[in-house]
């Protein structure tokens, strides 16, 4: 079919190189999609630095980088019975195998055998991608492509907002990344009443004020459990999402919960947490979730009825736009702090 432009992790070690490769071609329940657009998340930062967690995930290389995107489907492999040429998607990363406990209970996100498309196989960095028939989710014509491409870490947002039961309630939100602003936004328009958030970057402090945070907290600047407690006169949070994945700040989230609170936990501790459970969690009645990825398709449903209806500010959070050429630039972008959810659009000249 041609040539396409892609970012390959070729060998182990830090960084990542363009090159000119292959078209795939889609093989049986398979479609190959035209990326419009394509997103970096933190775990490909993991990846294309090549540290402890990246080593121990990828199967094998050289591999396309890359997992959340959103395109054109352009060709189906054969079984293929619910996608069609021309059709816009975004993708579900999680590829479930169909056969396991979970799969067949429901579960569908969470299986025993997922393959998690970008880093146990080629991804979509690139400007044509392979994806499984029942991760190519197809998207209403009203969400923009850029916005497409953040639907993966997006619907986790929604779903923790939706775990914690948010309507008319006092939500503290832990760390300001994408999802972690996505939370706010879809805190917002569930009906949230305090929007507590905090994050050691006043710049994206800035932007979850911007996206509904009623109060915002630096770490740094203030003590975060005493703050929250004044700000909820002494009762503390009905609940806490943590994005974060930072150990002290989680710890402080369950010092600041009220009694009977809800905590809905979305980011990776890098190392194991330590925690009072008869104080912090059994005699406070503490229902804690674990969130990994989106509900296939409850979640997915809701959130594409949420953008598709523009009740979901997402402008704020996309800081750079950039040609898929650019893609050292968006790392190091990340990486130094100076960006929030960067976008690398293939047919982009630079």
């Amino acid at each position: 079919m041609g040539k396409m432009k892609a970012v390959v992790k070729a060998t182990a070690e830090p960084g990542a190189v363009l090159q000119n490769m292959d078209i795939p071609e889609p093989g049986p329940k398979e479609v190959l999609v035209k990326v419009k657009a394509t997103a970096i998340c933190g775990t490909d930062v993991h990846i294309y630095e090549w540290n402890e967690w990246a080593q121990k995930a990828v199967r094998a290389l050289p591999q396309v980088m890359g997992h959340e995107f959103s395109g054109e489907v352009v060709k189906t492999g054969s079984g293929v019975e619910s996608l069609f040429p021309g059709d816009r998607v975004s993708g579900e990363t999680h590829a479930p195998c169909g056969k396991c406990y979970q799969c067949k209970n429901g579960e569908q996100h969470i299986c025993a055998n997922m393959i998690l498309f970008g880093v146990h196989c080629n991804g979509c960095f690139a400007q044509y991608a392979i994806l499984p028939e029942i991760c190519a989710r197809r998207i209403p014509e009203e969400i923009p492509w850029e916005f497409g491409a953040m639907m993966e870490p997006l619907g986790t947002s929604v779903r923790a907002a939706q775990e914690v039961v948010c309507s008319g309630s006092n939500v503290a939100v832990i760390g300001c990344g994408p999802i972690g602003l996505g939370v706010v936004t879809a805190l917002k328009t569930m009906g949230a009443y305090r929007i507590i958030v905090t994050d050691v970057s006043e710049d994206r402090l800035a932007i979850a004020k911007e996206l509904g945070a009623t109060s915002i907290l630096n770490p740094m600047n203030c003590d975060v459990v005493s703050a929250v407690m004044e700000i909820t006169d002494g009762v503390g949070v009905d609940s806490f999402i943590d994005a974060s994945g930072n150990v002290k700040a989680i710890s402080d989230g369950f010092k600041f919960l009220r009694k009977g609170g809800r905590v809905a936990l979305i980011g990776l501790p890098s190392r194991p947490l330590e925690i009072d459970l008869v104080s912090e969690v059994i005699f406070k009645e503490a229902k804690i979730v674990g969130i990994h990825g989106r509900k296939m398709f409850e979640t997915w449903t809701v959130m594409e009825n949420l953008m598709a209806g523009d009740l979901l500010d997402l402008k704020p959070i996309v800081t750079h736009v950039l040609p898929l050429e650019q893609y050292g630039k968006g790392f190091e972008l990340l990486k130094q702090g100076k960006a929030c959810k960067v976008i690398l659009d293939p047919w982009l000249e630079e």
